[in-house]
């Protein structure tokens, strides 16, 4: 095994990743918020996909700014807007074209601030250093799940959905003070990206870029699902809580993304992908079998050993090998796909829930996410374990 030393600055952008995820983690609990106001499955589905569905759609536009504008400024704007739309929330009374734009909007602000700080990440470190580096900066995702939907759950059940919302409000307002102060040496383009801009066609172009934007959508709609309906598994009077869901998920993805990053040789090896896969079918899958909190926690630590390992495998194999001056198109389309999933999970597992139940829907994504991530890496193996 082998100490790495991260580069400056990384752990800068992990905090600011940190501290303003945590209120979009806080506003995981909106399907109980949606349910409240008298939403149906299909309707809480679809609206807490929306918000990643207008992240997908937003990142070509994301990617552009970042090759016309300083990365630091385009996440400073991204921030700014998330900032503005969590702080309309709260005027929220009924489900609604209102609620439409809100999470419109708040995920478009999120894919602006996401994708500026993936770039910056990437741009600081050596290519061999990339899984490690975007797995450090990506526990800024997962920590806030640790303690968030703990204390979100325990406002609603106390003080009612107003203090909840003011909560995020605070949430977001840190991290917006925060990106003024702090200091990073990013790099421009190197010289070797001199040649004319490539298109995003013709980079979907290339099978291997496409294999990872497929795995990656595979992926998020199971997180994606797992995230918007636990919630609902664990509500009234059910013994059940979220929360240890949410909590052993992150506590597992966050000590492998470190410990694994940092002492592992094969860490960034395209080899890991399968075994994360299986883990995450698996943890889903005992989420479905969940009777007690012990059961509960369990999935979400297996769940989230294989989101440890997926989330910086991926993004670190779709930019090796591209040029400095196109890793924002290449970060965008990653970016698009995870948006993506994000957003069709939800929605799918929504309408599904309505027809069959929600722990039948469970073991059905699991089912799917098992063999769709086998097929696609068993048929483009020779171009994701090309070294």
């Amino acid at each position: 095994m082998r100490k790495k030393k991260l580069a400056p600055g990384i752990l800068k952008i992990q905090l600011l990743i940190l501290i303003s995820y945590s209120s979009i983690t806080v506003l995981t609990l909106l399907s109980l918020f949606f349910e409240h106001l008298g939403g149906s499955p299909r309707q809480i589905g679809f609206l807490m996909g929306l918000f990643a569905f207008a992240a997908f759609l937003s990142r070509p536009f994301a990617g552009w700014l970042l090759t016309k504008f300083n990365p630091r400024g385009v996440m400073i704007a991204g921030l700014t807007l998330m900032l503005v739309v969590t702080s309309l929330y709260p005027f929220i009374q009924e489900l609604n074209w209102f609620v439409v734009f809100v999470r419109i909007f708040h995920g478009l602000g999120f894919s602006v601030f996401v994708l500026a700080a993936l770039l910056i990440t990437i741009n600081l470190v050596h290519e061999e250093e990339r899984a490690y580096a975007i797995g450090v900066v990506s526990t800024g995702f997962m920590i806030p799940l640790l303690v968030f939907p703990f204390l979100g759950e325990e406002i609603i059940r106390r003080f009612g959905f107003f203090a909840f919302f003011l909560s995020a409000i605070f949430l977001s307002v840190i991290p917006f003070i925060y990106a003024f102060f702090i200091k990073l040496d990013i790099p421009g383009f190197s010289e070797e990206s001199g040649a004319k801009s490539v298109g995003f066609l013709a980079l979907l172009k290339k099978k291997k870029i496409d294999l990872i934007l497929f795995l990656s959508i595979v992926f998020e709609i199971g997180l994606s699902s797992c995230l918007a309906f636990v919630p609902l598994l664990a509500i009234g009077e059910s013994p059940l809580r979220a929360g240890y869901y949410y909590t052993f998920l992150a506590l597992s993805a966050v000590f492998v993304r470190v410990i694994g990053g940092s002492q592992l040789r094969f860490w960034g090896s395209p080899k890991l992908l399968l075994p994360a896969f299986c883990l995450i079918s698996g943890g889903g899958l005992l989420i479905s079998l969940s009777s007690s909190n012990v059961v509960l926690g369990i999935s979400g630590l297996i769940y989230g050993i294989g989101i440890g390992i997926l989330y910086p495998h991926l993004s670190a194999l779709i930019v090796k090998g591209v040029t400095s001056r196109e890793r924002g198109k290449v970060l965008s389309l990653f970016a698009s796909s995870v948006d993506l999933g994000f957003a069709l999970g939800p929605l799918f597992f929504g309408w599904i829930y309505q027809s069959i139940g929600i722990r039948p829907s469970f073991a059905l994504f699991s089912t799917f996410i098992f063999l769709s991530s086998i097929g696609i890496i068993l048929w483009g193996k020779s171009l994701l374990f090309r070294e």
